[in-house]
């Protein structure tokens, strides 16, 4: 799988517990790296970093994880764990759309919408999902373009749009759409309904760069109208966080004789600069 976008969950002090109960209780999961601080899993090859940050940030339900079981009983086993100390947003029952669904803010604040289906059928069997509401009610169709037209392989699988009686929504904005970016995955929905939260840190998207060049095109595209951060973090205009990271920064953080001297030198940085790391490593 290609393992560019990735996304990462801020844990106060729960990364490793939260990454050992989805390995417990999903399908095909497995810590796949771990270090003091990051948790690496891979659920069916779908890669997540769970992340100790600290109390800074919570993560909510305007990124969720959109997870396909393929038997009642599977939806059943999965959701009376994930209740468990969690918050419903949406009972599991019947809808429309499927013949068993639920959303639930587990334990740890990741929230996760569980429904019955075939993966492969309806999409792959794990797949972030982002919903529009409050003041970026409106913008999914703007959020769309702006992503297909910055990531390479990009388009769009297909969008189901409001009808007109779907009250308090507006006909034509996007109750689900289903992206490509660079051969992954990505739900979009809107909500006019009330909420009380938006796009945060607790959950953003790591784009894993090869090169200084490709860096500093997805960090110039993705702050445009947005906002830097320190870290190679940024915000991009609708308010999704992002990281635009190095691959070989993974290497360097995990030799113990480097990795110290290599954050010492990204920690000073906005976007991050691959030479100046590594010089800062052999100084």
């Amino acid at each position: 799988m290609n393992e560019q976008i990735t996304p990462c969950l801020w844990f106060d002090g729960k990364a490793k517990e939260a990454a050992a109960f989805y390995c417990a209780h999903l399908s095909n999961a497995k810590i796949s790296a771990q270090s003091p601080i990051v948790s690496e899993i891979e659920i069916s090859g779908y890669k997540l970093i769970c992340l100790d940050g600290g109390p800074n940030y919570q993560p909510n339900a305007s990124i969720s994880f959109f997870y396909t079981c393929e038997t009642a009983t599977e939806l059943d086993q999965i959701w009376a764990a994930f209740e468990k100390g969690g918050h419903v947003l949406m009972p599991l029952d019947k809808y429309p759309w499927s013949e068993k669904y639920g959303w639930v803010n587990d334990q740890y604040g990741i929230s996760w919408q569980f429904s019955l289906g075939k993966a492969g059928e309806t999409g792959p069997k794990i797949v972030p999902c982002m919903l529009f509401t409050g003041s970026q009610y409106g913008r999914a169709d703007e959020a769309i373009a702006h992503y297909t037209s910055i990531f390479k392989n990009a388009g769009v699988n297909g969008i189901l749009r409001y009808k007109s009686n779907e009250l308090p929504d507006q006909e034509g904005k996007i109750k689900q759409a289903l992206i490509s970016l660079d051969g992954q995955q990505i739900m979009l929905m809107e909500s006019a309904l009330p909420h009380n939260f938006t796009f945060s840190e607790g959950v953003s998207l790591t784009v894993y760069c090869h090169t200084q060049d490709e860096v500093d095109y997805y960090w110039e595209k993705l702050t445009e109208n947005g906002a830097e951060s320190r870290c190679g973090w940024l915000k991009d205009k609708f308010g999704v966080s992002w990281q635009i990271i190095p691959k070989m920064l993974g290497k360097l953080m995990s030799d113990p004789a480097k990795a110290g001297k290599a954050a010492q030198a990204f920690m000073e940085m906005r976007k991050l600069d691959i030479e100046k790391i590594i010089q800062a490593t052999i100084a």
